[in-house]
């Protein structure tokens, strides 16, 4: 086993040198993934989520002319990127979410949406069954009250599961096949013994796709706050978010995903949370001539070797177990 982490480890640290000499130019590519934060505002204030305790960056909502501007860029591109409206706040918040999705959906591109779904109702989640949406996160913590209110704090079960079911069954009444609908259930002490019945509920009303994903305690936390929520991470080591013991030394999310803040700052990749890698406004040049300037273009190439302070404790980069997926569609047919 050592024998095999050691090749491993050489093989990254060998892209690590080589890195150094990977042409700038290969980043004047556009993005297969385009993340617009509809908001950074949430009505939750879940422990962990740096959105409740790290950030410092002023909240908005995006205007609904800027997202626009960004798909209208595409117009003459055969590849369209996905767009995904989510990233620190609550997408549901924006009170014109639905003509975000259509206007991106009616453009050509694929469109997501992951949301804590405290204020989806049944009139909401036909608008954007409407829309067109492609792909939605709905966000239930478990079974039981206090499996999901245990983390997510704010929200109420009952309402949320009653929210959840709904959306379904308009989904259903409409005759539409899409959004494909993934319930997304945060892997905790509460919920480690729950994952059975979360499945049956999830096949009964409908859904395609169960998401279990493994608690992390995140790349802004202190040692301190991470203590304070030790109580969160499952007994189970199966369900433990598993760090590498290999170091991976590059990293291709600046490559093929981009990210730009509701008030039209880009920001490097979906861990940014803060904005703290500062990049250009996009309303000055348009979204595209941004992404591809040189500024930008040498910091993604940064991002690419890790080479930033963000990318020192990234939660992400060096996980090899990130959760479960169990596929419903098949037996729902």
């Amino acid at each position: 086993m050592m024998k095999k982490l050691k090749k491993f480890q050489w093989f990254w640290n060998t892209l690590s040198l080589f890195s150094v000499f990977y042409p700038k130019s290969n980043f004047k590519r556009l993005p297969k993934e385009i993340i617009i934060e509809p908001t950074n505002a949430c009505n939750l204030r879940c422990p962990v989520c740096p959105t409740h305790f790290a950030m410092k960056r002023q909240r908005g909502f995006i205007d609904l002319e800027l997202f626009k501007s960004i798909i209208d860029e595409f117009k003459n591109i055969a590849d369209k990127p996905q767009i995904s409206m989510n990233f620190s706040g609550e997408p549901l918040l924006h009170k014109e979410i639905d003509k975000l999705v259509d206007y991106a959906h009616s453009n050509g591109h694929k469109t997501f949406i992951s949301t804590n779904a405290t204020v989806l109702n049944k009139d909401l989640s036909k608008r954007l069954v409407n829309a067109g949406l492609d792909s939605i996160h709905l966000a239930m913590d478990g079974i039981t009250k206090e499996s999901h209110e245990a983390y997510r704090v704010g929200s109420d079960f009952d309402i949320v599961k009653k929210n959840i079911e709904d959306f379904l069954e308009a989904r259903r009444e409409l005759s539409k096949t899409n959004p494909f609908v993934s319930i997304q259930v945060l892997l905790t002490s509460f919920s480690e013994n729950e994952v059975d019945k979360m499945i049956d509920w999830a096949r009964k009303i409908g859904a395609d796709n169960v998401n279990f994903k493994s608690l992390s305690m995140g790349s802004y936390t202190t040692d301190e706050i991470k203590q304070k929520y030790s109580y969160l991470l499952p007994t189970k080591e199966e369900y433990l978010r598993k760090s590498s013991n290999i170091n991976k030394t590059i990293c291709t999310v600046p490559i093929h995903q981009a990210l730009v803040y509701w008030n039209g700052d880009l920001g490097l990749c979906c861990v940014d949370f803060d904005n703290v890698i500062k990049l250009p406004n996009i309303k000055e040049k348009g979204f595209i001539k941004t992404f591809l300037s040189d500024e930008v273009l040498t910091k993604r190439k940064l991002g690419f070797r890790k080479q930033l302070s963000l990318c020192k404790n990234c939660s992400l980069g060096n996980a090899d177990f990130m959760g479960l997926n169990i596929n419903l569609k098949e037996k729902n047919d």
